[in-house]
C-alpha cells in the first residue's frame, strides 16, 4: 500500500503541527511525486503557470509554509524502521506520529533517518516545507560581484540595442548561493522565475537490513584480448554479524561469465577480475554500448550469503587528453588538446546541453527522461552534458544513456557566480552532496566527466581577473568536489568548471589554446574569449553565426541560437488570441535580454517578419543554418577541435529559448540541422576569400571511401559544373580533398553548391545570405500514407528547388526521422512520423517550405 498525502499551507511563523491543527486549515490531495504547484494546479486553486500570462500569478507560493500530512504503511521485521524521503524539494522538517525525526535543507540529496519504534501497520508523517530562502542572507561578496558582472556586461553588449533588465544571476536574490537548490528556479536567461517547492519523490518506511552493501565497476585496463576490471563492494554492518568475503560474477550479453572471491577489509572488498574477450562499452556511432550483468554476494565466516547485490555495468576506459596539439595551423600559439579517448580511441562528441525538464522538477516522469535520451540518439548525438544551474540528473537518464550509448558530461551544480565559502554549514553541504551524487553515479559507464559547475570561474576572472583562492568558493572546486570524485568515481576524470582551462598554455578561462569553451561571441555579439577578428558595423552582424568561423577552441561545450517553437505549441500554451509580434503575452516568453538581439539577427539573415508564423520560421531558419554553420567549421577543424554540445537540449517551460527540442518534447528544425552536421562521416563546404573547398570529417574508426559529385546548380535546376572528386579520409581526422579558385564560383544569390556521394550524405553551400536568395516558389507533390497507430510516412516530390521542406502537425511530441531539408528540382524525399496519436487523421499532417511562410 502506497501513502496517500494531502497538503496545506501557513504563514512561515507556523513551526509545528500543533500550532497547524490549532488552525483548522483546509487540506487537498496531494500530488505526490510531484510538488506543491502540481497539486495546486490540480486542485483548481492555480492555472497552470506555463499558460497565458500565469507565470506570475503563482508568485505567492514560494513565500508560503507547506504542509503535507500522510499515513505511511509500516514493513514487517524486527530490524530498525528507517524513514526515506528520496527527494525532497527543498527546506523540510519531518515529524513522525508528533515526534520530530530530522530537517533537510538540500534538493540534491535524499532525507534518511532511524525512526523510533511506532506501533501498528501505519504512521503519521507530517512535513513542513519552509520558504526556500528562509532565513538566508546575501553573501556581501556575492553582491559585489554580481554588481560587477553587470557592469561588464553592459560593456561588453551591443550598445545599438535597448538595454532591459537581466536574468539570472543578475535578478536574482543572492541569498540563493547559501541554498542547495537548482539555480535556475529563480529565472534565467531561458527560464521563468517559480521556485519548485515539495515532495519530488517518494515517502516510505524500509527496514534496514543487518549487512548493506554497494558496488561499482572500474575498468582498469583493456588489451587486445582482454579486460582488467576491478569490483568495488563497500560493505556497512549495523549488527555482530561479521561480513567475511565476497563473491562476485560479471556476465556478458552473450551468456560467459567471469567469476571472482575476496576478502573484506575495513568494510571494502575489491575483486579483480580478468575478462577474456571483453564485449566493450562504445556510443552509439563507434560500436555497441554492450553491457554486463554484474551480482555480487556478501558471506559470513559460514559461507552463508547473508546480502547481496546486482546492477548493469560497462566495459570501457574513459579519459580527456590534455597533450600538447603542435600542427594547428590556425592557431598562432601555445595549444593542448581538450578530447575525450574511449577505449583509447579518440572521439569527436557531438551532442547538446541538458537542462532540467520542467521548472516544476518532480513532474519529470522517468518516460520523458528516456523519450528525450532517444531524441539524443535519434539526432546523432553522442555525449551531453548535464548543465550546472539545474538538477542532477535522473536514474532513468543515466540509464538510458548506459543504453544507448551516449557519453555523459556532469556538471556540480554551481552557476555563473561566487558562493559563500565563508559559510561552514554551506560548505558541509556541499560535502555531503559530492559525496551522495558521485557514489550514486559512479557505476553508470556512460558517465564520461565530472566538472565543479557552470561558468564560475569564468565569471569571477572576468570581473577580478584571476582565480586565486578565496572564499568566492575557490575550495569547493580546488579540493572538495574533486576529492569527492577522486574517492568515489576514480576511473572518471575532474573538470575545475566549463569552461575552465590549463594555465600554463593558455590562461584566460574561455579561451582558444585549451581547456574547453562557451562560444557566445555568436549570439551576444561580445568577445568572450575567441576574439573580435572583424570592425562590426551592426548588433546584427556582431552576433551573427558567421562569427563561428574565427573560433579556434579545442572544445566547444556551450554555443548556440534561439528559434521559436512551432505555432501549434504556441497555441497550446498562450492561446491564440496572444499570437501577435507585439503582444506583451508573446514577448514574456523570451527571458533573454534584451530581446531586440533575435530580431536584429533574424532581419540581418532572412528579412524582418510580419506575423508571427514567419517569425517562428524565421528564427527556426537563422538557428538551424546557424547551427549547421558552426558544427561544420568545428567538425571541419577534428582533431584540433574535439566536440561541439549545442546550448542546449530542451526546455523546463514553453518559451523562446535555444533549445533544439522543445518543451513538448517536439523537435524543431535546428534539431534536424544538427543531427545532419553529426553524421560520422561528413562532407563540408567552404567558401574562403580564395576559394571553394570541400572537406570531408570522419568520425568514425573506419577509412571514408568514396566518390562525390560537387556541383554548381542554379535554383532553377540548372547545373552548370560538375567536379568528380575521389574521397579516402582514415579514422579520426579532417581533411580538404578538393578546391577551385573562388573567382571560379557564382558567389551570388541564384547559385548555390550541393555535394553528393554514394556512401556519404548530401550537403548544400549557399553562397549568401538567405534574404539575398533568389528562391523559386515549388510546387510540392505531397503524399501521406498510415504506416501505424502512431507512425505514418510523408512522400515529398519538388517541382524546383524548395527550401526548408518541413512536416508540421497539431500535435505536440510528433518527431520525424528527417525534415527542414532541401529538396532539389525533381527529387523525392520521405520522411517518417512517430509520435502521432491513435487515431491520428492524415489529412492533419502539413507539408510546408519557406516560401510558404516568409514573404519576399
Amino acid at each position: 500500500m502506497s501513502a496517500l498525502f494531502q497538503l496545506t499551507s501557513s504563514d512561515p511563523h507556523v513551526l509545528d503541527p500543533g500550532q497547524l491543527a490549532a488552525d483548522h486549515r483546509e487540506w487537498i490531495d496531494a500530488v505526490v511525486p510531484g510538488g506543491v504547484h502540481e497539486s495546486l494546479i490540480a486542485a483548481g486553486i492555480i492555472d497552470h503557470p506555463y499558460l497565458g500570462n500565469h507565470e506570475k500569478d503563482c508568485r505567492w507560493v514560494e513565500d508560503r509554509a507547506w504542509w503535507y500530512r500522510g499515513r505511511v504503511p509500516i514493513p514487517d521485521g524486527d530490524e530498525p524502521l528507517v524513514l526515506t524521503l528520496t527527494k525532497v524539494d527543498t527546506v523540510a522538517d519531518i515529524w513522525v506520529d508528533g515526534k520530530h525525526v530530522g530537517r533537510h535543507a538540500s534538493q540534491f540529496r535524499p532525507f534518511s533517518t532511524v525512526v523510533p519504534h511506532v506501533e501498528g501497520d501505519q504512521a503519521e508523517v507530517f512535513i513542513r516545507f519552509a520558504p526556500p530562502l528562509d532565513g538566508l542572507t546575501e553573501p556581501p561578496a556575492t553582491r559585489a560581484m554580481v554588481n560587477a558582472v553587470s557592469e561588464f556586461l553592459n560593456a561588453a553588449a551591443p550598445q545599438e540595442l535597448d538595454a532591459e533588465p537581466g536574468a539570472g544571476i543578475l535578478t536574482l536574490n543572492l541569498a540563493a548561493t547559501r541554498r542547495r537548490k537548482g539555480m535556475f528556479s529563480w529565472g534565467w536567461d531561458f527560464a521563468p522565475r517559480i521556485p519548485s517547492i515539495g515532495l519530488t519523490g517518494k515517502v516510505e518506511f524500509t527496514r534496514r537490513p543487518p549487512v548493506e552493501v554497494t558496488h561499482r565497476v572500474e575498468t582498469l585496463s583493456i588489451a587486445e584480448d582482454c579486460a582488467t576490471v576491478n569490483v568495488v563492494v563497500a560493505v556497512t554492518t549495523h549488527d555482530d554479524l561479521l561480513p567475511f568475503d565476497v563473491d562476485v560474477s560479471l556476465t556478458s550479453p552473450t551468456g560467459d561469465r567471469t567469476d571472482g572471491h575476496a576478502l573484506i577489509h575495513d568494510g571494502v572488498a575489491s575483486v579483480v577480475l580478468q575478462v577474456d574477450h571483453p564485449q566493450l562499452w562504445w556510443t552509439h556511432d563507434m560500436g555497441e554500448p554492450f553491457l554486463y550483468r554484474v551480482e555480487v554476494g556478501v558471506h559470513d565466516e559460514d559461507a552463508n550469503t547473508i546480502a547481496t547485490d546486482s546492477g548493469m555495468a560497462g566495459i570501457r576506459t574513459i579519459t580527456v587528453d590534455h597533450s600538447i596539439d603542435p600542427d594547428d595551423p590556425e592557431y598562432d600559439g601555445p595549444a593542448r588538446h581538450f578530447r575525450f579517448m574511449l577505449n583509447g580511441v579518440p572521439i569527436f562528441a557531438r551532442g547538446a546541453n541538458l537542462v532540467p525538464q520542467s521548472m516544476l522538477v518532480g513532474s519529470v516522469s522517468p518516460e520523458q527522461d528516456r523519450d528525450l535520451v532517444d531524441a539524443c540518439r535519434n539526432g546523432g548525438m553522442t555525449m551531453v552534458r548535464v548543465w550546472g544551474g539545474g538538477v542532477y540528473a535522473s536514474d532513468a537518464f543515466m540509464d538510458a544513456c548506459d543504453e544507448n550509448g551516449i557519453l555523459v558530461w556532469h556538471d556540480f551544480m554551481f552557476a555563473c557566480i561566487d558562493y559563500p565559502g565563508d559559510d561552514q554549514e554551506f560548505m558541509s553541504e556541499v560535502r555531503t552532496e559530492a559525496d551522495y551524487q558521485t557514489r550514486r553515479l559512479a557505476h553508470h559507464p556512460s558517465l564520461a566527466l565530472w566538472a565543479g559547475g557552470n561558468e564560475v570561474q569564468a565569471m569571477h576572472q572576468a570581473v577580478w581577473s584571476n582565480l586565486n583562492p578565496g572564499q568566492w568558493g575557490s575550495a569547493i572546486f580546488d579540493e572538495i568536489l574533486p576529492e569527492a570524485v577522486g574517492r568515489n568515481s576514480p576511473t572518471v576524470g575532474y573538470w575545475a568548471n566549463s569552461p575552465a582551462t590549463d594555465a600554463d598554455t593558455d590562461p584566460r578561462v574561455n579561451g582558444t589554446g585549451a581547456g574547453d569553451r562557451h562560444a557566445w561571441e555568436v549570439w551576444h555579439g561580445a568577445d568572450v574569449g575567441a576574439g573580435t577578428h572583424e570592425n562590426y558595423v551592426s548588433p546584427a552582424e556582431a552576433m551573427h553565426f558567421h562569427r563561428y568561423r574565427h573560433d579556434t577552441g579545442r572544445f566547444i561545450s556551450e554555443f548556440g541560437i534561439h528559434a521559436s517553437a512551432d505555432l501549434p505549441t504556441l497555441e497550446r500554451w498562450l492561446g491564440k488570441d496572444h499570437l501577435t509580434l507585439d503582444d506583451p503575452v508573446l514577448i514574456a516568453r523570451n527571458k533573454d535580454t534584451p530581446k531586440a538581439k533575435g530580431m536584429a539577427l533574424v532581419e540581418y539573415e532572412v528579412g524582418r517578419p510580419t506575423s508571427v508564423q514567419s517569425y517562428v520560421t524565421s528564427t527556426q531558419v537563422v538557428q538551424a543554418e546557424g547551427l549547421k554553420f558552426g558544427i561544420e567549421h568545428y567538425r571541419r577543424r577534428w582533431p584540433h577541435c574535439a566536440g561541439t554540445l549545442v546550448w542546449q537540449l530542451n526546455e523546463p517551460w514553453p518559451g523562446m529559448t535555444w533549445s533544439l527540442i522543445d518543451h513538448d518534447l517536439g523537435a524543431k528544425p535546428g534539431y534536424y540541422a544538427a543531427a545532419r552536421a553529426f553524421a560520422p562521416a561528413l562532407p563540408i563546404l567552404r567558401l574562403t576569400d580564395e576559394s571553394l573547398e570541400l572537406w570531408v570529417s570522419n568520425v568514425q574508426p573506419n577509412r571514408v571511401v568514396d566518390t562525390v559529385a560537387v556541383t554548381i546548380e542554379r535554383f532553377d535546376g540548372t547545373v552548370e559544373q560538375t567536379h568528380k572528386v575521389k574521397v579516402s579520409v582514415p579514422p579520426s581526422t579532417s581533411e580538404m580533398v578538393w578546391s577551385m579558385p573562388r573567382t571560379q564560383v557564382p558567389v551570388n544569390g541564384d547559385h548555390y553548391v550541393w555535394v553528393e556521394g554514394a556512401t556519404l550524405p548530401s550537403n548544400r553551400l549557399f553562397l549568401t545570405r538567405i534574404a539575398d536568395l533568389d528562391l523559386p516558389d515549388p510546387d510540392l507533390d505531397i503524399e501521406v500514407t498510415a504506416t501505424g497507430t502512431t507512425t505514418a510516412k510523408v512522400r515529398v516530390t519538388a517541382s524546383m528547388f524548395a527550401y526548408f521542406v518541413r512536416v508540421l502537425t497539431p500535435w505536440p511530441a510528433v518527431r520525424a526521422d528527417v525534415s527542414a531539408l532541401d529538396v532539389r528540382s525533381g527529387r523525392t524525399v520521405i520522411m517518417n512520423l512517430d509520435g502521432l496519436p491513435t487515431g491520428f487523421n492524415p489529412e492533419q499532417i502539413a507539408v510546408r517550405h519557406f516560401l510558404d511562410d516568409v514573404e519576399r
